[in-house]
């Protein structure tokens, strides 16, 4: 088994185990990402997206609202369970696979895309970017959100705890700032807007353990375009 198929293999086990309580699981990373990555692309509306890693639908749900048509691709067919139950009658398509491994991903090419915490879990950026423009109309934007490179460089990657006490660790990569606006660049993507997002009072808000994360680097979000 190759380095990205045992990825794959960790990550679709380690999604399936978390999906039951994910929606619910205290997850600074994810509700930063709640926070700042929707106001990236709020605008979007009456478009044919993409959205890699949809997980339980959390964006997925947000689109389809706006009013678009939604495709959205994950690993794990746990997570896919949930994200059906909560998009029942929503103009989405949901299809279970890899997008890195052949998966084919019907109805584009589209108009935009978007991913949220799943680029570290990609070992091939240049393949990544490569894969996703191919996938879009020329011009279009693809939009990221990820848990900050600062972050990962210290060891923090995707994690859990289980109700009966398990640590659950996913597979990722450390990949620097650098490291994915390069490997955009290869494939043809140039950099539109690159934010780092601290945690901040609306963060601490959430939950009072997450005032130590105030003036901290959360997330990177980026806006590219072919």
């Amino acid at each position: 088994m190759n380095d990205h198929n045992r990825t794959v293999s960790t990550n679709q086990a380690g999604y399936d185990r978390w999906s039951d309580f994910y929606d619910r699981y205290p997850n600074p990373t994810v509700a930063a990402d709640d926070l700042a990555f929707p106001p990236l692309w709020a605008h979007l509306t009456g478009l044919n997206i993409l959205e890699v890693g949809c997980g339980t639908g959390r964006h997925t749900q947000r689109l389809a609202l706006a009013g678009n048509r939604v495709t959205g691709v994950d690993l794990s067919p746990g997570m896919l369970s949930q994200a059906r139950a909560k998009l029942a009658g929503l103009p989405v398509t949901l299809i279970q696979g890899d997008v890195m491994g052949g998966t084919p991903v019907p109805g584009g090419p589209f108009d935009a895309a978007l991913t949220a915490l799943v680029i570290e879990h990609i070992g091939d950026l240049p393949g990544f970017f490569t894969r996703i423009k191919a996938l879009l109309k020329p011009g279009a934007p693809f939009y990221i959100s990820e848990i900050h490179p600062e972050r990962t460089a210290g060891g923090t990657f995707a994690h859990f705890k289980t109700d009966d006490g398990d640590e659950v660790a996913l597979a990722g990569y450390p990949h620097s700032v650098s490291d994915v606006e390069h490997a955009a660049a290869e494939a043809g993507l140039c950099v539109e807007q690159s934010v780092d997002v601290l945690g901040d009072a609306a963060l601490a808000a959430l939950n009072p353990k997450w005032e130590r994360h105030q003036g901290r680097p959360m997330l990177k979000t980026w806006v590219l375009r072919g």
